[in-house]
């Protein structure tokens, strides 16, 4: 029966869910939550390998350029140096950024933790 003819409304189909699908829903999130730990940690280390051929090449052409990996945030850090005196000239992101940014992420777990 067409309800759009009697009042001009139309209906949308019902979708009905069984106890099956949740469960199903319920085993995908659980196979995800196992991946991602071994997905970060392969990430970490493409991103070490990354930074270590980049500090090579940057090394290679005799550029006072150093590409390091900050253990606290996991940030790549790139510092330009004074060849003769051996001063930080830039440093991207600044230190004042990196212990913000770990301020913050403290701050964050700590706001977790008050929740819980």
């Amino acid at each position: 029966m067409d309800v759009a003819k009697l009042n001009g409304l139309s209906a949308n189909p019902v979708v009905r869910l069984f106890a099956s699908d949740f469960s199903q829903a319920a085993d995908t999130r659980k196979q995800a939550a196992l991946e991602a730990p071994l997905t970060a940690q392969v990430d970490q280390s493409a991103v070490q390998q990354a930074v270590s051929t980049i500090a090579a090449y940057a090394q290679s052409i005799s550029r006072n350029l150093s590409f390091n990996l900050d253990d606290s945030s996991g940030r790549v850090v790139v510092k330009v140096t004074d060849s003769v005196s051996g001063e930080v000239i830039r440093q991207i992101p600044s230190e004042e950024a990196l212990k913000l940014a770990e301020s913050l992420a403290e701050a964050r777990s700590l706001l977790f933790k008050a929740e819980a």
